[in-house]
C-alpha cells in the first residue's frame, strides 16, 4: 500500500495513465528530446505543495537528486546524468546514453518531486509526506488507521480529488475486511480474500471489480554461496511445482499460471525456454546438478497467508524431488527486512511494472532494487546496456524479447502465477478506476 499511498499525495513530472499504462503529463506540461541524451521538460505554472510553497524547476533539481541517494532507486535514476535548471519552469534532464525508457522512469515513485525546502530540512517524508497530490496527510494511528484529506490547492482541475475524506484502515484478516464491508463499516476493501469473491459478488449493496494483472509471483533462489548458483537446480525447481494446482489450492482458481520470467501481457512477452510441471525433467535437471538435493533446503519466507499457502502446495511438489522445504512466515515490515540481505534461501515476491522495459532492467546485476538472488549473468548485462541505448522502438522491442528468453534460459528465477485482482467497494461509490499494475484512482472516485 506504500505506493498507493504515495500516489495519493504526490506526483511527477509524469504519471502513468491506468488505462494505458503509457507515461502521460503531469507536472511537466510537455516534454522533448533536444538530442539522444536530453530532455526538456516545461513545468505547470502555479502548482502549490501541501505546505504552501510553489513549484518551480528547483524542486525538481533538488527530488531527482535527492531520489539518486537511494540504492533502491538505481533502476529509476541511474541513466540519469544531471539535471539542470534552464528557467524557473523549465528544466534539462541529462543522461549517461540513449534512454528510451526515461518517461517511464520519471513517472515511478522514486522520482515523485518534493520540495527543496523540506529536502534540505532533512525532512522525514515517509512520516511527514509533503508534496503536490489531490489528497494530503490528515491523521495517522500508526499501525490502526490513516487518514488524507483533499488538497484544495491541487493543480488539475479534471483530477481534482471528489470524496472529501479518505481513511484506511489496517484490517489484517480478510474475512474481518469482509465482513466490515458488508456491515459498513468500510465502504473499500483493497485486498479481497479469494475465497470470498463470490459472496461478495453476489452482494447487491457491493460491486466487484476484478481486475486481469501484469503482476508476476515468483519464488526467488538465493544465488549467493548456495547451491541455487547452478542453473540446473534453479531449472528443477521450475520443472517441479504444478502451477495449476497453485492456482486451484491456494488462489481458489483466481489467477493465471505463470511459465515466463516476464508476465505476459506486455508486447513483447515470450514464454520461449520457459517451463511447465513434469517431473521426470526436474529430476533430469537435479541429475544434471550432481548433488543431493536434501543438501539444497529452501526456506521460504512469506508476508501473508496467500503467499504461505503457495509454499505449502510447492513444499510437498518439491519434496516429490527430495529438496525439503521449510515455511517461515514473517510480518511485512520482517519481510522487507529479510529481503534487503543476501542470507534468505527463498521467498515468494511479486512485481508489475508498467512496461517489459522496465520489468527486464532487474536481470542486470546492477539495477536490481532489491539483491536476495544474487544473480550475476554478463550476457544478461550486456543485452540491458544494450537496449537502454537502443531508441529505435522495433529494435528495442526485439531485444527486449531476447532478454525474456534469455531469463528463462538461466532461470533467473522461477515464475508462479500472475494476479487477478480484487477490489470490492460500496455500490454507491462510482468512477472507480483500477489498473492492470494493481493501483487505484481514489481521486476520480464520487458518490452517486
Amino acid at each position: 500500500m506504500g505506493v498507493q499511498m504515495n500516489l495519493l499525495t504526490y506526483n511527477g513530472l509524469l504519471r502513468i495513465d491506468m488505462k494505458t499504462l503509457q507515461p502521460v503529463c503531469d507536472l511537466a506540461e510537455s516534454y522533448s528530446q533536444a538530442g539522444d541524451n536530453e530532455w526538456i521538460f516545461k513545468l505547470r505554472n502555479g502548482v502549490k505543495f501541501h505546505n504552501g510553497d510553489d513549484f518551480t524547476a528547483e524542486d525538481v533539481v533538488a527530488s531527482i537528486n535527492y531520489a539518486k541517494t537511494f540504492p533502491a532507486s538505481t533502476t529509476y535514476t541511474g541513466d540519469i546524468a544531471a539535471v539542470e535548471v534552464l528557467d524557473p519552469l523549465t528544466v534539462k534532464i541529462i543522461t549517461k546514453s540513449p534512454t528510451p525508457n526515461l518517461p517511464f522512469n520519471l513517472a515511478y515513485h522514486y522520482n515523485f518531486i518534493l520540495p527543496k525546502k523540506l529536502i534540505e530540512s532533512k525532512n522525514d517524508f515517509s512520516s511527514n509526506p509533503v508534496g503536490t497530490g489531490p489528497y494530503m496527510l490528515d491523521k495517522w494511528n500508526k499501525g490502526n488507521k490513516i487518514s488524507f484529506k483533499v488538497f484544495s490547492d491541487y493543480f488539475d482541475a479534471d483530477r481534482k480529488a471528489k470524496v472529501p475524506t479518505l481513511q484506511f484502515v489496517i484490517i489484517p484478516e480478510g474475512s474481518t475486511r469482509t465482513m466490515a464491508l458488508e456491515s459498513g463499516e468500510v465502504d473499500f476493501v483493497y485486498a479481497v480474500a479469494l475465497s470470498d469473491v463470490l459472496r461478495l459478488k453476489n452482494a447487491n449493496s457491493i460491486k466487484v471489480e476484478q481486475i486481469v494483472s501484469v503482476e508476476n509471483f515468483f519464488l526467488y533462489l538465493n544465488c549467493l554461496n548456495t547451491p541455487y548458483a547452478d542453473d540446473n537446480l534453479r531449472k528443477a525447481v521450475a520443472w517441479g511445482i504444478n502451477r495449476e494446482d497453485i492456482v486451484a489450492g491456494a488462489l481458489n482458481g483466481f489467477g493465471t499460471p505463470s511459465y515466463s520470467t516476464v508476465s505476459m501481457g506486455y508486447a513483447e512477452s515470450t514464454t520461449e525456454n520457459g517451463y511447465g510441471y513434469d517431473l521426470n525433467k526436474a529430476k533430469e535437471y537435479i541429475a544434471a546438478w550432481g548433488g543431493d538435493p536434501a543438501k539444497a533446503p529452501l526456506d521460504i519466507i512469506c508476508s501473508n497467508d496467500v503467499k504461505s499457502s503457495i509454499a505449502t502446495i510447492m513444499q510437498a511438489e518439491l519434496s516429490q524431488i527430495g529438496i525439503p522445504v521449510t515455511i517461515n512466515k514473517m510480518d511485512s515490515p520482517s519481510y522487507q527486512a529479510a529481503m534487503r540481505t543476501t542470507k534468505l534461501t527463498s521467498a515468494i515476491v511479486s512485481w508489475s511494472p508498467a512496461n517489459a522495459m522496465t520489468y527486464v532492467q532487474r536481470f542486470h546485476s546492477n539495477r536490481r532494487q532489491q539483491t536476495p538472488t544474487s544473480y550475476v549473468n554478463p550476457a544478461l548485462d550486456e543485452l540491458v546496456v544494450k537496449m537502454n541505448s537502443t531508441m529505435d522502438d522495433a529494435a528495442r522491442a526485439s531485444i527486449v524479447k531476447q532478454l525474456i528468453e534469455t531469463a528463462n534460459e538461466h532461470c533467473v528465477f522461477v515464475p508462479i502465477y500472475q494476479v487477478n485482482y480484487f477490489r470490492a467497494h460500496n455500490s454507491e461509490l462510482k468512477d472507480v478506476v483500477c489498473s492492470a499494475t494493481g493501483y487505484v484512482d481514489f481521486s476520480l472516485m464520487s458518490w452517486r
